[in-house]
């Protein structure tokens, strides 16, 4: 069983400066995090892409105890297991089970969504997550990007579709959250970029393979 080390012990290590800097960084990470960003971006296509209201919200509710839960759950057991270094999960070769587990659950979704006659806009959004998902595994065996920078490019991308005012303050809060990941020495400015851009380019190609923009 791994140890577990202290989060900020963690960071100097990684060369990070603490200070009321590095604060404000983790403070944006969270607020930021992959999993409430996959929520918002459920929600955002409930609410936007799909009508009635109701109907959306009923699917995005779904969605969300479909994709969300379960890899949640997974993480969680895995972290009090000490299975990670940090709850970053810093080390790159930590995270090959994290998206094993989520291609598994993404792939389910998607097929279960097809099978139940979901609102195509759903499984666009899972058919992208899924593309993001596997090639970002495959980069993870040589490179690490950054999941918060992909979960939050993905996210933007979404809105901007639906919304352009929306999008904008994501892609603002984009480049907030790049600036907290370089600040916290999770990552360079280039698994930053790499994850934006992946991020963007899934959604964008699944939305036009789905004919939804």
């Amino acid at each position: 069983m791994t140890q577990q080390h202290d989060l900020t012990a963690e960071a100097l290590r990684r060369g990070a400066v603490p200070g009321r800097g590095y604060a404000v960084a983790r403070t944006i990470s969270q607020i930021f995090h992959p999993v409430i960003l996959s929520v918002l971006s459920i929600f955002i296509v409930g609410i936007m892409g799909v009508e009635p209201l109701t109907r959306g919200l009923m699917w995005a509710s779904f969605c969300t105890v479909l994709q969300v839960v379960p890899p949640t759950i997974f993480f969680m057991i895995r972290l009090r297991q000490g299975a990670y270094t940090d709850d970053d999960v810093s080390d790159r070769t930590q995270r090959n089970e994290l998206y094993l587990f989520g291609m598994v659950t993404v792939l389910v979704g998607v097929g279960l969504l097809t099978l139940l006659k979901a609102p195509l806009p759903f499984i666009a959004l899972l058919s992208s997550a899924a593309l993001l998902n596997g090639t970002s595994w495959v980069i993870n065996l040589f490179w690490k990007i950054s999941v918060h920078s992909a979960g939050i490019g993905s996210t933007a991308t979404i809105a901007a579709i639906y919304s352009e005012p929306l999008g904008f303050l994501l892609w603002v809060g984009a480049i907030s959250l790049g600036w907290a990941r370089l600040r916290t020495r999770n990552h360079t400015l280039m698994q930053v970029i790499a994850g934006l851009a992946l991020s963007c380019a899934c959604v964008v190609g699944s939305y036009l393979l789905f004919g939804l923009i």
